[in-house]
């Protein structure tokens, strides 16, 4: 949700960067004249460069959870999953914890700058890895095969919005760009809240579980999955206008941040999903 509030505000940026980087004065010895030294600028293959390894790193450090808590879980006589290494499942879930306090912190600095410095956006991609694994591999004890379908419906989702927004089928505009920024504020809030309710061991109602999932946690799910999908709209205009417009080649770090933490967040919406269609 963050990489789409900065939208208009990295707009503004091209534009003075752009002008900066093309109004340099001319010189040279003896009457030559010349052009100043031009900045590099962002290409869509930097993005896509940086995309591949924000999105490598989060699943090496997604491996490493999910294997911890793999080994943890075990089956009774009933083949019920159940915790029988409770030191290998606490440190995973510790870091998962440690990775979800830290994708928060990222998200919200996003909300007020773009993530431009590399650092920054390896940690959260490494952070929401551990985080993701480890809940992962709960789901998968649950449901056995839900990860790779959740995985391969990402996949298919981001590829059908790509060619959707390619062939020009969906574009953005003002209109689309205030009702996905709006909406996107509205669930981080909603999201915020249940997270601070369920540190006080409330239970809002807002998503099952267990999977056995009401007919507002339905809503609630399939609405979060249809926003996750169309934000990659607004990732894609953003990048193709900031190439275009000649932002600077460090700007291809938030391109690669926003699409990152889009995947990111579509993944826990289709793997919450579908938890709800194996349980009922």
């Amino acid at each position: 949700m963050a990489m789409q509030s900065r939208n208009s505000s990295l707009r503004n940026m091209v534009k003075t960067q752009y002008n900066e980087q093309h109004m340099g004065a001319a010189y040279g010895p003896y009457g030559q004249m010349t052009q100043a030294p031009q900045a590099q600028t962002m290409r869509i293959d930097d993005v896509i460069v940086r995309t591949v390894a924000l999105v490598a790193a989060t699943f090496v450090a997604a491996i490493f959870t999910f294997s911890m808590v793999n080994d943890a879980i075990g089956t009774d006589m009933l083949g019920n999953p159940v915790v029988v290494d409770e030191g290998a499942f606490g440190t995973a879930m510790a870091l998962g914890t440690v990775g979800m306090l830290i994708g928060l912190g990222v998200i919200i600095f996003s909300m007020f700058k773009p993530v431009t410095n590399p650092i920054v956006a390896f940690v959260y991609a490494i952070g929401q890895g551990l985080l993701l694994g480890g809940v992962s591999a709960y789901f998968d004890a649950m449901w056995p095969g839900i990860v790779v379908n959740a995985l391969l419906a990402t996949i298919l989702v981001f590829g059908g919005m790509l060619a959707l927004y390619k062939f020009r089928i969906l574009r953005n505009s003002p209109m689309f760009t205030k009702v996905m920024v709006g909406a996107g504020f509205g669930i981080f809030a909603l999201m915020a809240v249940n997270l601070v309710a369920g540190l006080f061991g409330l239970d809002l109602g807002l998503f099952a579980s267990d999977g056995n999932a009401n007919a507002l946690q339905w809503i609630i799910a399939i609405v979060l999955t249809l926003w996750a999908a169309f934000s990659f709209i607004l990732d894609f205009d953003m990048i193709e206008y900031s190439a275009q417009n000649g932002a600077p080649k460090k700007y291809a770090w938030a391109g690669a941040f926003g699409l990152t933490a889009g995947l990111i967040f579509l993944y826990w919406n289709l793997l919450r999903l579908l938890s709800y269609f194996q349980s009922n």
